[in-house]
């Protein structure tokens, strides 16, 4: 499957819809967990897996646009 990962802190927002590859940094992601409504998590795994994207990219970059988009 291929990785991707999303910008870093000093680099330009990505955007939607545009997931950059791995440059082979070798960064490590700490753990993290959460709860999703089961319906929401079946859509975004077949999303991802007819997109050959990994999850944790995905949710990386949604986090990070939802981020970008909140107001102060």
């Amino acid at each position: 499957m291929k990785t991707f990962d999303t910008a870093q802190p000093d680099e330009p927002p990505i955007p939607a819809g545009s997931i950059r590859r791995a440059a082979g940094s070798g960064r490590r992601r700490p753990p993290f967990g959460s709860y999703m409504d089961p319906d929401l998590q079946k859509r975004l795994k077949v999303w991802c897996v007819t997109n050959d994207i990994e999850i944790q990219d995905a949710l990386d970059e949604a986090v990070r646009t939802w981020l970008d988009n909140q107001t102060s």
